[in-house]
C-alpha cells in the first residue's frame, strides 16, 4: 500500500482528455437512434451528442424508448471503440506520476462500465490509485473527492472542458491547478 500523505493527488478526466470518444459516443447514438426510433439524424460531428440532444430531438420520447435508446447506446459504443483516440503525451504523464509514486485519479462522469472498457482497451486502468465514475456521485463528481477525504487544494487536474474546470473551482480547485486539456 502506497503512502499517499503531504503528496499532490493528480486527478485524471476521462473523456476527450485522455480519450477522444466524441466521434464513437455519436456514431453510437446514430446506430441507437436508427435502430430503435427508426429513424436517422444528421448531427454535426463537431459537437458531442448527449442525452440531453436527443430529448431535445425527441420531446414525446417515451420513458421505456428512451432507455432502449441508451442501452443501446451503450452496447454499439464497444464496436466503435476504433473510433476513438488516446492522448498518448497525457498518458505517458500519467505513467511517469504513477510509477514514481504520485496519487493519481480516474475521476469521470462516464459510467463505470463503459470508463473501464475505454481503459481497458488502451491498457491504462492499473495506471490509476483510485477510480471514480458517474454512478459514485450525488452532486458534481469533485464532490467524490470531498466525500471521500480528498484535501482539494492539493488537487491537479486535467481537464478538457470550460464547463468541467468552472465546476472544479466552484468545489474548492483552485484555478492554477486546473491544466486544460485539448486534442
Amino acid at each position: 500500500m502506497r503512502d499517499y500523505s503531504n503528496q499532490l493527488t493528480f486527478v485524471f478526466d476521462l473523456d476527450n482528455t485522455l480519450v477522444e470518444t466524441d466521434r464513437a459516443n455519436n456514431l453510437s447514438y446514430m446506430d441507437a437512434i436508427n435502430t430503435v426510433l427508426h429513424s436517422s439524424i444528421s448531427w454535426d460531428f463537431n459537437n458531442r451528442f448527449t442525452r440531453n440532444e436527443l430529448c431535445l430531438l425527441f420531446p414525446n420520447l417515451s420513458e421505456e424508448l428512451y432507455e432502449s435508446v441508451i442501452k443501446t447506446k451503450n452496447e454499439r459504443f464497444y464496436a466503435h471503440m476504433g473510433d476513438t483516440t488516446l492522448n498518448t503525451n497525457l498518458v505517458k504523464v500519467l505513467g511517469v506520476l504513477y510509477s514514481t509514486g504520485c496519487r493519481t485519479i480516474l475521476l469521470t462522469n462516464c459510467h463505470r462500465e463503459r470508463a473501464l472498457s475505454v481503459c481497458n482497451h488502451y491498457g491504462i486502468s492499473q495506471l490509476f490509485s483510485d477510480k471514480y465514475y458517474a454512478e459514485d456521485k450525488v452532486g458534481s463528481k469533485y464532490e467524490v473527492l470531498i466525500r471521500n477525504g480528498f484535501d482539494l487544494s492539493s488537487v491537479i487536474l486535467f481537464e478538457n472542458e470550460t464547463e468541467g474546470a468552472q465546476e472544479a473551482m466552484a468545489n474548492g480547485i483552485a484555478e492554477r491547478n486546473i491544466i486544460g486539456i485539448k486534442f
